[in-house]
C-alpha cells in the first residue's frame, strides 16, 4: 500500500492500479493470477499454519523479507531444488536486516552463496541511503543529528548502541542489545573459547541443576555437565527435559560415558525443599539414586551487595558473577547447542509503563538453562572445590601455613 499524492488516499499497488480485465485477485489465497499466465503469491510465513506452505509450487522469481527472522524454519532448502533447476530460469532476492550470524538463514545463504558469480550481495548502510538522496537533490533520509540523537536513545535504553549499529550499519556482528550476557558471549565466541574438546581425565566431572516441576509440561529441567580447574569452567555437555521427576535424570545421565567420573550432583537451594503433603525432597529422591548430591545456599547467602533491601539482589548480583566467570569459560560447540542458543537469546524483561529495560531477565524458555548456569557458577565459588587444591599444581597440595611476621634471629 501507498498514499496516491493526487487522491491522498492508500492505494493497494497492485490491486487498485492493475485493470480487472488482465487479473482476477485471490483475496483469500493471497494471489493474482494474470491474464499472461503468470501468477503472483504473498506467502505469510509467520502466520499460524503458514510456514510448511509452498511445497508443491513452483515459481520463476520468490522474494523473501525478513530472512534472518526466520529461526523456526529457513525456508531456503525447501526451494533450493526449484531455484537449482536449469529448465528455465529462476531467480531469488532477499531483503533483510542483519541480526547476527549464529542460525541466521540470511547469513547461511550469503556464505553458501559466497563464490557463486551469479549471486550478488547489496549492502546499504544509512550513509549509502543519504549519498543516494544527495546525489538526486533530496533530503538525507536521517540528518547526522538525527542518528546521534537515535544513538543516544539507545545507549540509554540499552546500556550500548549494538543494535543501532545492526540496524542502521548492517553490523553482523552485533546481536540484541537486550541480551543479558551478550557482551560476554561475543567475547567467548571472538576469543574462539566455543569449540569442541574431551574431558579431561585428571578431573571430576560435575552435574548442576535448575529443578522445574515434575507435573508441568511447560517448566523444564535443566542441566549442565562442567569441569572446575586453574579458575577455569569447562562446559562439556547440556540438556533439558519436561514433566520428568528428578531422580529420572540420573537415568538420562547414565549412557553417557563421563558418568563413572561425576563427583556430585548438585541442585540449587530448593532442593532441600519440600512440598505441600510430601516429606521427602528433590535431594532426598535424588539422594536415593546417586550417592553424592551437594545443595547450594540460596543466593543471598554467596553474594550480597553491602546495604541493599532484601530481595533485590539475589538475582542481579548472581548474573553479574555469571558474566564475569564467562570470561573464563569454555563451552562444547557440539554437546551444547542449546546452551549457545539461550546465551544468545535471554533478555531483560521490557517495562512497557515504564519504556525502558528492567534489571529482571525474561522468564521464557531460554531462562530455565540460564538458571542451570548461574547454578554452576555458584557451585564453583560456594562448594570446597578440592579444598582449594588443584590437581596440578603440587607445590598447593600442602595447604595453608599460618605465620607470625618476626625478625627474631634473622641476624643471628
Amino acid at each position: 500500500t501507498y498514499i496516491d499524492p493526487e487522491s491522498g488516499q492508500y492505494i493497494r499497488g497492485l490491486q487498485d492500479n492493475v485493470p480487472e480485465e488482465l487479473v482476477d485477485w485471490k483475496a483469500t489465497l493471497m494471489e493474482g493470477r494474470f491474464a499472461n499466465q503468470s501468477r503472483l503469491k504473498l506467502q505469510g510465513y509467520f502466520q499460524s499454519g503458514q510456514d510448511k506452505a509452498g511445497v508443491g509450487t513452483s515459481y520463476q522469481d520468490y522474494t523473501i523479507t525478513e530472512l534472518a527472522l526466520f529461526m523456526r524454519e529457513d525456508p531456503i532448502p525447501r526451494i533450493m531444488p526449484i531455484l537449482e533447476n536449469r529448465a528455465e530460469e529462476k531467480r531469488l532476492m532477499v531483503a533483510s536486516t542483519p541480526r547476527g550470524k549464529r542460525r541466521n538463514p540470511l547469513w547461511q545463504l550469503m556464505e553458501s552463496l559466497r563464490d557463486n558469480p551469479e549471486a550478488q550481495v547489496i549492502i546499504r548502510t544509512i550513509d549509502d541511503l543519504n549519498a543516494m538522496m544527495k546525489r538526486e537533490g533530496l533530503p538525507p533520509v536521517l540528518t547526522e543529528a538525527e542518528l546521534e540523537r537515535i544513538r543516544d536513545t539507545y545507549l540509554k535504553r540499552f546500556g550500548n548502541d549494538r543494535m543501532f549499529e545492526q540496524e542502521y550499519y548492517v553490523s553482523f556482528e552485533e546481536m540484541d542489545a537486550a541480551a543479558v550476557y551478550g557482551e560476554a558471549y561475543m567475547k567467548m565466541v571472538s576469543e574462539k573459547r566455543v569449540y569442541d574438546f574431551n574431558v579431561d581425565p585428571g578431573h571430576p566431572v560435575f552435574v548442576v541443576f535448575d529443578i522445574g516441576s515434575s507435573g508441568i509440561q511447560s517448566d523444564a529441567t535443566a542441566w549442565i555437565t562442567f569441569q572446575w580447574f586453574n579458575g577455569r569452567l569447562f562446559i562439556y555437555d547440556c540438556g533439558e527435559g519436561h514433566g520428568k521427576a528428578l531422580p529420572e535424570y540420573v537415568d538420562v545421565l547414565q549412557p553417557k560415558h563421563y558418568f563413572p567420573k561425576i563427583g556430585a550432583m548438585i541442585l540449587p537451594w530448593d532442593g532441600d525443599h519440600h512440598e505441600k503433603a510430601v516429606n521427602t525432597t528433590p535431594a532426598d529422591m535424588m539422594r536415593q539414586r546417586f550417592p553424592n548430591v551437594a545443595v547450594l545456599a540460596k543466593s543471598n547467602k554467596v553474594w550480597k551487595i553491602p546495604g541493599s533491601r532484601s530481595g533485590d539482589y539475589n538475582i542481579v548480583t548472581d548474573i553479574q558473577q555469571t558474566r564475569m566467570q564467562l570470561y573464563n569459560t569454555v563451552i562444547h560447540e557440539t554437546n551444547c547447542q542449546w546452551l549457545l542458543e539461550c546465551l544468545e537469546n535471554y533478555k531483560y524483561e521490557f517495562n512497557t509503563r515504564l519504556q525502558m529495560w528492567t534489571q529482571q531477565p525474561l522468564h521464557d524458555k531460554h531462562s530455565h538453562m540460564m538458571d542451570a548456569l548461574r547454578y554452576a557458577v555458584q557451585a564453583v565459588k560456594e562448594l570446597d572445590f578440592f579444598n582449594g587444591k588443584f590437581f596440578d599444581n603440587p607445590a598447593q597440595q600442602t595447604g595453608s601455613v599460618d605465620y607470625e611476621q618476626d625478625y627474631t634471629g634473622v641476624w643471628a
